[in-house]
């Protein structure tokens, strides 16, 4: 059973907001603060997708996105239009995807992982149909478009070795390797695709070249970093943190490689993702119960 509204909360106030869908009965998800420069930041839209939303993918210069969501059972790839907030279909994928990511020439790549091994499926960006399937040397935790249209950067490996792969969706392959810290949980490339930042749990973030895999620089955004979104102008980078159900992001100012604000994020957030112009940032939101997406202008 689904509903038309949603309640929210933030710095400990509760709001009625009449966007989107919501199943009837599922927790509201609160809005945690932490020290931010953005006291009353609200979400100016909230789409409801299904129950154990895990990923999306940035929004396409349409207003389509793709979300990933489910559990060990079962799992799908569901379309939505953001501007209408409205889903458009869905696809059923393999049990093990972790992660999606799309390509500004619209493939998709899912990101594969059992306990030993991964693989990167390239699909259709319309219908989600998988063209084609792309081992590589572990499980796949994260997954990122980079700029050239064609190019998908894959955090992937074990606990004891990790690298991004990069893979030409187009021509189906793998095209480099950069290692990187064994316990990195996010990647993003930056503009140009010279180098790739990566996040580990710890908070640390590195820049490293994707030619020669040296890191160019280190820095910490504070503990329990969980993912990446990086601004169109590679000049901000956007830093998913939290623990337990509660989250906030961090603003980096790359030039001087430093937090200029931590903004709060909803509850349970477990991805986010930038529109293509860098004006709204969207929280991916879920639990086994509910999930949804938060948009919320920068």
């Amino acid at each position: 059973m689904l509903s038309s509204t949603k309640y929210w909360a933030i710095s400990g106030m509760t709001a009625l907001v009449g966007l989107g869908l919501t199943a009837c009965g599922s927790a509201p998800p609160p809005v945690s603060t932490g020290p931010s420069s953005v006291s009353h930041l609200h979400p100016s839209a909230i789409i409801a997708t299904p129950q154990g939303t895990l990923s999306a993918t940035a929004p396409e210069p349409n207003g389509t996105l793709w979300v990933l969501a489910g559990n060990g059972a079962s799992k799908g790839i569901y379309q939505y239009d953001v501007s209408q907030r409205k889903a458009l279909g869905s696809e059923s994928v393999s049990n093990n995807v972790t992660s999606i990511a799309q390509s500004s020439t619209g493939l998709l790549a899912l990101g594969i992982g059992t306990v030993s091994s991964g693989a990167v499926e390239v699909a259709n960006g319309t219908s989600g149909g998988v063209l084609a399937t792309i081992p590589v040397s572990g499980p796949v935790y994260s997954v990122a478009a980079g700029d050239d249209g064609v190019s998908f950067y894959v955090l992937n490996g074990s606990s004891q070795a990790r690298s991004v792969t990069v893979i030409n969706g187009q021509t189906d392959k793998v095209v480099g390797n950069v290692p990187v810290p064994a316990n990195a949980v996010s990647v993003v490339p930056s503009p140009g695709e010279h180098n790739v930042y990566v996040l580990q749990p710890n908070g640390v973030v590195s820049e490293i070249t994707v030619a020669g895999g040296h890191i160019t620089t280190q820095f910490s955004i504070g503990h329990s970093g969980r993912a990446l979104a990086l601004g169109p102008n590679g000049a901000t980078l956007y830093v998913l943190k939290g623990q337990g159900p509660i989250r906030n992001v961090a603003v980096v100012n790359l030039a001087t490689e430093s937090v200029k604000e931590v903004l709060p994020a909803a509850a349970s957030t477990q991805d986010i993702v930038l529109s293509p112009d860098g004006q709204t940032l969207y929280d991916v939101v879920g639990t086994p119960t509910y999930g949804n997406l938060q948009a919320f202008k920068l």
